[in-house]
């Protein structure tokens, strides 16, 4: 044992001489190791964070979650970047990552955040937890917004125990915001409504819509009401006046034809989760149109975490998704639309245009065509005819639209653009006297809209037919649109078949410095230089018109001029290539 241990110090000994260290006993060892281990986890964290602000600022959420998932799942992790980690996988739809990311957090990192709590909030409310839910809200909160949310989830919770208390505190949870106070106090009617209190509810709703505070929540409940009561003709004048200042909606549409039908049935009345949801919900579509971004997602995803059948909110989820760019999320999402639903329909045509916008149009024809087949939904079916006839199928897309201004006109309606929309189609089909029919109606009924000037004008220019009278309509839409590079190509274009090619000229420059990517106007402009003889400037127009241009037969066009153009240069002794 001794000549052993001996043995081993001489080894030990040598070592230490041979490579110049000091030997490192075992509990120290240990501790460098830690410090080590500490230090690379540091660096992958470090990593993972720039991966995951890399993978947020190239629009990609998804890698984002998940690296922000990585160095975020730590109970001591810092709130700003728990904020980051639970918004990342809110925005992919990942309510079960966030939830168990915020989990994690030490109750000082927790009370330090807003979404963390406000998503720990809302799975308690959603676990039949109320209490849990409400002690989330005892920090005080960094944004309004999130405020408000928390405030309406509150007097939800608290509704059956202390209704006066719960009722107030939505009303006024808007916290002086114009916009969220609308919604707090639509909100607070429908709580008057789930108590019973229907004359207090009728008359808020009453007052919100003399104040201009006008959400299809409230619109809906009002114009029930009328009609349960008998004012059935009160309850549509509310529910067309609404339309037409607001707009469309399909539980608003859905709500017509039940009235119509005589089958209205009782305003429903919501428990608390499905009251919180609905606060959530309505809270965000209403500041949604403020956020040029895929931001509102974060919060439909926790409306229908609390509300799965909340199916207004899943629809404009699938719109903020579209309009992101993350179109395969938003097709996932429209077809979890049950065709029992009021939005099924609504779904089926957004769902018709997503897969329009992402190529795949044989898909989109055949929802489409289908869909127009099962509904007599006047919107939906307008949005099919517009469809139809992007996708260059003019002979369907006029027939939708001959069947709605039918419809329209059996009830006395005249909308200028279906007569519009049809004039296009008519026009493209070579249907010119009916085209110049519907085009001139579409006019008489909004004579001041400058789209239909220019495509009137521009189609008389084309033809050559009446040209004083379509340029005096270009230049009065020039004159009420006068940044709008269409209406500028065609003002050039109607001098140009009028042979002023100078006057042409000034136009149509004009025209591709606000439309720098027409292939129209850059080919227009390359005929217009060839007339006065700039043959190498029209060369160049027609060379980069090629690179925009999609359509077959108009390439081959511009290439036969570009062809032909070159040969009478090459004739007349002039270089070939501009």
């Amino acid at each position: 044992m001794l000549r052993y241990s001996l043995l081993a110090a001489s080894l030990l000994t040598l070592a230490a001489c041979a490579t110049g260290t000091t030997i490192i006993m075992p509990d120290e060892a240990l501790r460098r190791a830690k410090a080590d281990a500490a230090f690379r986890d540091r660096a992958d964290d470090y990593a993972s964070f720039a991966k995951a602000r890399y993978a947020s600022l190239t629009n990609d959420p998804t890698i984002a979650a998940g690296y922000y998932a990585r160095i975020a799942d730590e109970p001591d992790t810092d709130a700003q970047l728990a904020e980051r980690a639970v918004f990342s996988a809110l925005l992919v739809g990942d309510v079960d990552t966030a939830i168990k990311l915020s989990k994690r957090l030490n109750a000082e990192t927790l009370a330090a955040t807003d979404l963390p709590r406000l998503t720990l909030a809302v799975d308690a409310l959603r676990r039949n937890r109320p209490s849990k839910a409400l002690s989330y809200f005892d920090s005080p909160w960094d944004g309004r917004f999130h405020a408000v949310i928390a405030s309406s989830i509150s007097a939800w919770t608290a509704l059956e125990d202390d209704t006066d208390a719960a009722i107030k505190q939505q009303a006024n949870a808007g916290d002086g915001d114009l916009v969220m106070s609308g919604v707090a106090r639509n909100l607070a009617a429908l709580m008057h409504l789930n108590q019973g209190n229907t004359a207090q509810a009728q008359a808020d709703l009453e007052l919100l819509w003399d104040d201009g505070a006008r959400l299809a929540i409230g619109v809906e409940t009002d114009a029930r009401l009328l009609a349960f009561e008998g004012q059935t003709d009160a309850a549509l004048k509310r529910l067309k006046d609404f339309r037409e200042t607001v707009g469309r909606n399909p539980a608003l549409t859905d709500l017509a034809r039940q009235i119509e039908a005589g089958a209205v049935t009782q305003p429903r009345t919501r428990n608390a989760k499905q009251g919180a949801a609905l606060a959530i919900y309505a809270i965000t579509a209403a500041v949604s149109p403020e956020y040029n971004s895929d931001l509102p997602s974060v919060y439909y995803a926790l409306a229908l975490h609390l509300d799965p059948d909340l199916d207004a909110a899943r629809a404009l989820w699938a719109e903020t998704l579209d309009q992101a760019d993350r179109r395969a999320e938003a097709i996932t999402l429209l077809e979890q639309v049950r065709e029992g639903s009021i939005y099924h329909t609504n779904a089926q045509g957004q769902l018709a245009w997503v897969l329009r916008r992402e190529g795949r149009n044989d898909e989109a024809l055949a929802l489409a065509q289908d869909t127009l087949k099962r509904t007599k939904d006047r919107n939906i079916r307008i949005q099919l005819a517009d469809l139809l006839q992007s996708l260059g199928k003019d002979g369907q897309a006029e027939a939708a639209f001959t069947q709605i201004i039918d419809s329209d006109a059996a009830n006395g309606a005249h909308d200028w653009r279906i007569y519009f929309a049809r004039g296009a189609a008519r026009e493209r089909l070579g249907k010119w006297p009916q085209a110049e029919v519907d085009l001139r109606a579409a006019l008489g009924l909004k004579p001041d809209n400058p789209q239909i000037m220019n495509y009137l004008g521009y189609s008389w220019v084309s033809r050559g037919e009446r040209l004083q009278d379509g340029l005096r309509l270009i230049e009065n839409a020039l004159r009420l649109d006068p940044y709008n590079g269409a209406i500028t190509d065609s003002l050039g274009w109607a001098h140009y078949k009028m042979q002023n090619y100078d006057r042409a000229i000034v136009y149509l420059e004009r025209a591709t410095e606000l439309s720098p990517q027409s292939a129209e106007i850059l080919d227009h402009l390359g005929d217009t230089y060839w007339q006065t003889g700039r043959y190498t400037e029209a060369g160049y127009q027609w060379q980069r018109a090629l690179e925009y241009e999609t359509d077959a037969e108009k390439r081959d066009l511009i290439e036969r001029k570009l062809d032909g153009g070159f040969a009478l240069l090459k004739a007349a002794g002039a270089p070939q290539t501009p």
